[in-house]
C-alpha cells in the first residue's frame, strides 16, 4: 500500500540525525571554510536535493546542526545550572568545568562547535539567530541560573546576573578559543586552569556579598 502523500517514512528522524552526525563531523573539523550545501551533502554521502528534502536551505542545515549539538550536550549544560558549593568554590568549579568541556577530546569538540557557530553567525545574518539560540544563549542562561542561586542564598550581591554571567564567561571562552581553535598555544601559551582560578577569584571578590558590620 503506498504511503499517503505528505507523510514521512517511519525512520525519517533516524535518517535525519545520521545526516546531521555526518555533516557535523565534517563541519566541526573546519577542513573547509564555510562549507557549501554541496560540501555538506558530500560529507553526508547524499545528493543536494536529498539534503534539501530533509532540511531546506544551507541556513536551515546549519540551524539543525547547532540544534542537534545542543540536544546532545543538554545534559551536561543543565548540570552546570546550579551548585551546592559555596560561592567561591562554585565559581572556580564552573570556570574549570567550562575550560575543560571546551577542550575535551570527543568526536565533536565543544570548542569547535563554538568556533564554527560564532564564525557562521558573525559572517551571515541568516545564521546569527541560530548561533544565539543554540550556542551562546543556552550557555549564558545556564550561568545566569547558577548565579541566581548564589544571589538567593545571600552569597552574591543583588545585581544583573546576565551582565555578571557575561563578565565571567567571555574571557574564559575567548582564552579557550585563543589557545585551541586559533592555535594560540603554539605562540602565546597560557595555563588555562590557572587563568580560570584567577578569573573566578577576581569575580568572587567583585560580586561576593560582604558580611554586615557589627554595630560599634
Amino acid at each position: 500500500m503506498p504511503r499517503p502523500k505528505g507523510t514521512r517514512d517511519f525512520d525519517y528522524e533516524d535518517k535525519r540525525r545520521e545526516l546531521l552526525r555526518r555533516m557535523t563531523l565534517h563541519a566541526m573539523r573546519r577542513d573547509v571554510v564555510r562549507p557549501s550545501l554541496r560540501d555538506l551533502a558530500a560529507a553526508a554521502d547524499v545528493t543536494v536535493p536529498t539534503l534539501r528534502h530533509y532540511f531546506g536551505a544551507r541556513r536551515d542545515v546549519l540551524d539543525a546542526m547547532l540544534e542537534e549539538s545542543l540536544r546532545l550536550g543538554r545534559g551536561g549544560l543543565d548540570a552546570q545550572a546550579r551548585s551546592d558549593a559555596p560561592f567561591d568554590q562554585s565559581m572556580r568549579d564552573y570556570a574549570r568545568a567550562l575550560i575543560g568541556a571546551l577542550a575535551a577530546p570527543r568526536d565533536v569538540k565543544l570548542g569547535d562547535v563554538f568556533a564554527v557557530s560564532l564564525g557562521e553567525g558573525l559572517l551571515d545574518t541568516e545564521v546569527s539567530a541560530s548561533t544565539l539560540r543554540h550556542t551562546l544563549e543556552p550557555t549564558i542562561e545556564t550561568l545566569e541560573a547558577r548565579l541566581a542561586v548564589h544571589v538567593a542564598r545571600g552569597e552574591m550581591i543583588e545585581t544583573d546576573v546576565r551582565t555578571a554571567a557575561l563578565m565571567l564567561l567571555s574571557p574564559l571562552l575567548l582564552a579557550s578559543l585563543h589557545q585551541d581553535q586559533l592555535s594560540g598555544a603554539t605562540c602565546r601559551p597560557m595555563a588555562l586552569d590557572a587563568m580560570a582560578d584567577d578569573l573566578s577569584a577576581a569575580f568572587v571578590r567583585a560580586y561576593a556579598r560582604q558580611p554586615a558590620l557589627e554595630p560599634a
